[in-house]
Formats: structure tokens, C-alpha cells, sequence
């Protein structure tokens, strides 16, 4: 379904405008052209007399989502990220086409790319602004930078030392990239160290120094807890994963950091569903099933072990302050373009109330790609970026999942 009018009504049962506030009952919304142009409360039926009137009667009209961590060449059913980045470049775009449009039609009407292969997302970007085809608002850092051999070095981006990552962003600049991502650790490409830092704190004030000099933010992909701080002291806008991984591989969370995080008003994109959710899940119900194998059932009590460690680390940094924002990873390993829902539900369960999870996914999201003057809550004068759910959120954000209507820029795509 694709509606484009100049003037759309929009009552529900309820609004949650994404700002944290409580929800406004029989709420009613105006759209004209892309813009939101009143939003109340009661009715307003007998005074819109031009225009399309939609009413959606036990549902609730809520903010469209952002997801800040995706990867758009990434089928989200396992395959390793060395095994995607062997694909051809057509491969993996009409793969990004695809995500992207499923996506808008989840609700998510903003993503970040947290990294694609050469100019992939940049053809993606193109298309949709020339209207070829339809996609979510889309923020890219086109390419990670990373060291010689380190995570994502595939994606085109390699570079070391300070002149180096200098030079790579301003390339990423004249490729008109919307942030800066680095690899500050290793991950899961096979040749990167996840348990240890990859760019020094000198590389890495360099890259962050020459990035705000374009006014573009840096988020940094941190597991090793070396690079976590590195990253912090650095001056990054965003951690991503956080996971405080020592040098022998084990966890130990970091009080003393955390404490630096929130005090700093750095952003952490944890990407719970990555780590100990989505995969979770499916071993689980092979479990239940009888069918689970004796690998899959080792790798079951670790990812147990991890779920409960992990929570009560972003519960603990929650508790200190820490501005949490929801980046679910999808695309990546197990994670497909359809959980956002699924990010924001681990967060509750660390500590989030669901109005908070919410926020995570909308102004808060929008805060963290300083986009929140544009979108992210349902006030006049922003793009009207909107998503409507049956039931209510605000008591399960599980229920974001198959919206009954997305609008984008004030047209509707379901």
C-alpha cells in the first residue's frame, strides 16, 4: 500500500510520542505533505473537513522506529561475515534492497548502517533519493575503518597509524558519508582479536578529532575493554557492543568505567539480541523439541551463561547512568531485518521500563544520530515518520512487531 495525500487524519486509541512521556488516550494526528502538523487530544472528526481520515481504534500510533546498528549486505541467517564479504557487490546490494525495504515495512523508518562492502549502501542511498525504490531514512558510514587484517577489513576501509586514519576520513567524506565507524577492537572476522584493542588512543583522538572537524560523529565497535577506554577517552559519541572483555578472553565489568561512560554522555549501543537473544531463542526451541545437537547444546549453556551476565551488565550501567539506545545488529550472524522489537525487549529485561525501551528506539535513537530535530517524537513541524500497533507497547514491547500501518515522510507503505 502506498497513500500520498496532502492532508491525512490519524485517531487511535492511543499516541506515545516517543519523548518518554505517558500516552495521550483517543490522541488524534494531522499530516500534511511530510510534515506532522497538529497532534491533540479529543475529537477533531467535524473540523477536518478536507483530506483522508483514518482511524485505527484499538491500536497505538507511535513514533517509526531507528534502529542505530544494521548491516544491510547481511542475510541474518548465520552465515559467517567473512563467507557474505566473499559475495559479489550486485549480490549484496540487491540483498541491502531487500532488508531495507523489509525494514519499512516493520516500522523501522530510520536506520544506521554499521558497515557494507565498498559503495553497495551508497548505490542503496542513491536509489532511494532518486525514487527508484522505497527504503527507510538511511544514515552510512559506508565503510568501517579498521586496521590492516582487523574486523570488517573486507568492507575496504584498512588503514593504520595516525596519517592513515586521518586520510580515511576524509575519504569517507568525499564519499559523503553520515558518520565515522571504526573497529577500536577486533570481532568476528576471522583475522580480527576481539579481546584486544586494534587502534591505539592516539589513532583513534586523531580519527575522532579529524571526524568533529566535519561535524560527523564517530561510533566506535569496542568488545576488548582496552578499547572501550581508548574509545571513551578518545572522545567517541558512541560504544557499540561494550561487552569489557579482558585480554585472556574473560568478562569483567568495569564499575569504574561505566562511571566514565555516563559522566561523558556517551552513547552505548549494547546489541543484546545479538549476543544473547536471537540465537538463544532458536536453540531453545530445538531443545523443546528434542531435536537440539550436542554441539548446538554446548553452545546453548554458553549463550545461557552470557544471558544472564550480560543482562546485569547493562542493568548495572543502566543503574550508573549510562544512556542506552537501541541498535539491535541485525543482518549480522542470526539477527534478521524484522527484531527490532526483539533489541528493545532485552533492554526492558535489563532494567528499561517499556516506555523507556521506546524512547531508546526513537528520540533517543534520534538524539544519538542527531537527527532528533527532524524525527524521532510525534510533534508539529517534524517528518512525519510514524508507525501504528495494535494493543499496547507500553505494556509489551513485544507487540512492535507487524505494524498495521508505516508512514515515511507522510507516506504509507502498509
Amino acid at each position: 500500500m502506498n497513500i500520498a495525500s496532502n492532508r491525512i487524519l490519524l485517531t487511535a486509541k492511543r499516541l506515545v510520542d516517543g519523548s518518554g512521556n505517558p500516552p495521550i488516550e483517543k490522541p488524534y494526528l494531522v499530516i500534511e505533505d511530510n510534515k506532522i502538523t497538529e497532534v491533540g487530544q479529543g475529537s477533531i472528526q467535524a473540523k477536518f473537513e478536507d483530506g483522508i481520515k483514518l482511524d485505527f481504534s484499538d491500536a497505538t500510533i507511535i513514533p517509526g522506529l531507528i534502529d542505530t546498528h544494521t548491516h544491510l549486505n547481511y542475510p541474518g541467517d548465520g552465515t559467517h561475515t567473512d563467507d557474505v564479504m566473499d559475495r559479489d557487490d550486485d549480490e549484496l546490494l540487491i540483498q541491502s534492497i531487500a532488508n531495507a525495504q523489509e525494514y519499512l515495512r516493520q516500522g523501522v523508518t530510520t536506520i544506521r548502517d554499521n558497515g557494507a562492502k565498498n559503495r553497495t549502501t551508497i548505490s542503496l542511498r542513491r536509489g532511494i533519493q532518486q525514487g527508484l525504490l522505497e527504503g527507510p531514512h538511511l544514515d552510512l558510514c559506508v565503510n568501517p575503518l579498521t586496521i590492516t587484517g582487523g574486523h570488517m577489513w573486507q568492507m575496504g576501509a584498512e588503514a593504520d597509524g595516525v596519517e592513515e586514519v586521518i586520510k580515511g576520513v576524509r575519504k569517507l567524506v568525499k564519499l559523503e558519508a553520515g558518520y565515522i565507524k571504526v573497529a577500536a577492537t577486533g570481532g568476528s572476522t576471522k583475522t580480527s582479536h576481539r579481546n584486544l584493542p586494534a587502534y591505539s588512543y592516539d589513532e583513534l583522538k586523531a580519527l575522532v578529532d579529524e571526524a568533529h572537524k566535519f561535524n560527523l560523529l564517530v561510533a566506535a565497535h569496542a568488545h576488548a575493554t582496552e578499547g572501550i577506554l581508548n574509545s571513551l577517552n578518545a572522545g567517541v559519541d558512541m560504544i557499540i557492543h561494550c561487552s569489557w572483555i579482558e585480554p585472556d578472553n574473560t568478562p569483567k565489568y568495569r564499575a569504574d568505567i561505566a562511571r566514565k561512560i555516563a559522566d561523558a554522555g556517551t552513547w552505548v549501543n549494547p546489541t543484546l539480541d545479538q549476543s544473547i537473544g536471537r540465537r538463544r531463542e532458536q536453540l531453545v526451541a530445538l531443545k523443546d523439541k528434542g531435536e537440539i545437537t550436542k554441539g548446538q547444546s554446548a553452545t546453548l549453556d554458553v549463550l545461557q551463561n552470557d544471558y544472564e551476565r550480560r543482562l546485569a551488565e547493562v542493568n548495572e550501567m543502566i543503574n550508573t547512568g549510562v544512556r542506552m539506545v537501541t541498535g539491535s545488529d541485525c543482518g549480522w550472524a542470526y539477527v534478521p531485518f524484522n527484531r527490532i522489537w526483539g533489541e528493545m525487549n532485552l533492554l526492558v529485561a535489563a532494567g528499561l521500563s517499556p516506555l523507556e525501551a521506546i524512547k531508546s528506539a526513537t528520540l533517543d535513537a534520534a538524539d544519538s544520530l542527531a537527527v532528533a530535530g527532524k524525527t524521532g517524537t510525534l510533534v508539529k513541524g517534524k517528518e512525519a515518520d510514524i508507525g501504528i500497533f495494535t494493543g499496547d507497547p507500553v505494556k509489551d514491547v513485544k507487540l512492535l512487531k507487524d505494524p498495521v500501518a508505516v508512514f515515511k515522510s507522510g507516506r504509507r507503505f502498509v
